[in-house]
């Protein structure tokens, strides 16, 4: 077994870099500390900013084991997580979680019988909050405190079956903060790192491949930020579907009219105060050059001003 060395910041910093991803040094830097000190962190932010590509390329820099369980929104006990016994068959029901779990405490082992460091472990819980988190979750918010204070933790799988939380295993969440989520309790803070993950002006811009692309849809950006903020997926997307139109002869600003329309405004909904004058500025920049967005643009204000309240569909 060879012995485990960690990459240097400026290493790994190089090598999501290298990957062509946008994220820039200071959130980097809060990512990696934050591993350090608190073992589980939590990744908030808008759907498509790159939560979970984060954990993955991170994980790839420093040479980590990585697996990405989906959290479903019917979790409500330890079991949907860990797994179960059957007392008919007497046989344990692991989970790709309980399997990755077990792997990592292994590998602890093993290593500590050889006096090496063994190779981390990222498990990342992926939408972690479509369920509720202390329902689900429970196990590992009572030993998080234990782990952190003494170095190493038991769970509990059935009956005499422990395994345990090594230190060489990190938990990651991404979270998505929307209507079809559920809020955490404060011990969930408590016992983690929270990081929202964002993208300033320049770094959407920088991602817009066409030249003539780029200055109307920051324009577009400029005026839906500070309440419907898009995300860089929703920026590749419409470069694929522009660059795709270009090649069948069809106007880039048609294209860039469809997915004004299609991708963004159909985040722009709610009763937030602000959404009014929002509105106004996107009239401003589709009257005269994206019709049909425009059109939208036009139906959204008469919903909030006659019912004070936008809606897409």
């Amino acid at each position: 077994m060879d012995n485990y060395v960690e990459p240097d910041f400026d290493t790994i910093n190089r090598a999501i870099v290298k990957a062509n991803v946008v994220y820039n040094p200071d959130l980097l830097r809060r990512y990696h500390l934050s591993l350090k000190t608190r073992r589980f962190v939590i990744l908030s932010g808008v759907s498509g900013s790159g939560k979970t590509l984060l954990t993955r390329m991170y994980a790839n820099a420093v040479n980590a084991l990585y697996r990405l369980v989906p959290v479903a929104p019917n979790w409500t006990t330890n079991e949907d997580l860990l797994g179960y016994y059957n007392p008919l068959n007497k046989q344990y029901y692991d989970t790709d979680f309980s399997l990755f779990l077990r792997q990592a405490a292994r590998a602890h082992e093993s290593a500590l019988s050889v006096g090496k460091t063994a190779q981390p472990f990222h498990l990342v819980l992926d939408e972690m909050n479509l369920a509720r988190v202390e329902y689900y979750f429970a196990k590992f918010l009572s030993g998080m405190e234990v782990l952190n204070s003494a170095g190493s933790a038991m769970v509990t799988m059935f009956g005499p079956d422990q395994v345990m939380l090594p230190p060489n295993l990190y938990f990651i969440g991404t979270v998505n903060v929307d209507e079809t989520t559920q809020g955490f309790a404060d011990k969930i803070y408590d016992r983690a790192q929270v990081i929202e993950i964002t993208h300033n002006r320049e770094e959407v811009a920088s991602r817009i491949e066409r030249q003539e692309v780029r200055q109307p849809l920051m324009d577009v950006w400029d005026a839906v930020s500070e309440v419907a903020p898009f995300s860089i997926r929703v920026v590749d997307e419409i470069n694929k579907y522009v660059n795709a139109a270009v090649l069948l002869r069809i106007p880039w600003e048609q294209a860039l009219d469809d997915q004004i329309c299609q991708k963004i405004l159909p985040r722009v909904r709610g009763t937030d105060i602000r959404l009014g004058a929002m509105l106004q500025k996107l009239n401003e920049i589709t009257v005269n050059r994206f019709p049909r967005s425009n059109g939208k643009v036009q139906q959204l204000n008469y919903g909030y001003q006659n019912y004070g309240i936008v809606s897409f569909f």
